[in-house]
């Protein structure tokens, strides 16, 4: 089975020069707990989550108003994977990583994003299949 089997989400995504303070309102407006950061040409390159929010700004005791995405964002990502991949192969990767969200990319843009839930409910599926 492939990524391309499952229900992605739209990504919460914004560029790498936009202003900390912004990305935090998206990520409060849109109740979510973290945002991709995609280049110019749409490829990620950076996730900016909640807890780096706290931590690289709040804890550091920086400016929000003078930092940049990029300036907060983990990168490189350690957890992407394309389109096309196989799930069992993505089901390790987010257990090793200990992660329940996996940026997709199809032609390396950020195409959607792979919940955990969303794949173990693919991985179930397929296991009942096989049973039955």
């Amino acid at each position: 089975m492939k990524v391309s089997d499952c229900t992605l989400l739209k990504p919460l995504q914004c560029g790498s020069d936009e202003p900390a303070v912004k990305v935090a309102k998206i990520l409060r407006d849109n109740k979510q707990r973290r945002i991709i950061v995609v280049d110019r040409k749409g490829s990620p390159v950076g996730i900016i989550s909640t807890t780096d929010m706290n931590n690289r700004v709040v804890a550091e005791n920086k400016q929000p108003s003078s930092l940049k995405a990029k300036d907060v964002m983990t990168s490189p990502i350690y957890l992407a994977c394309g389109i096309k991949e196989n799930l069992d192969e993505i089901f390790k990767k987010m257990i090793k990583h200990e992660s329940y969200f996996c940026p997709v990319t199809k032609d390396g843009k950020l195409y959607g994003v792979l919940t955990y839930g969303e794949l173990m409910n693919k991985v179930r599926g397929a296991d009942a299949k096989r049973k039955g």
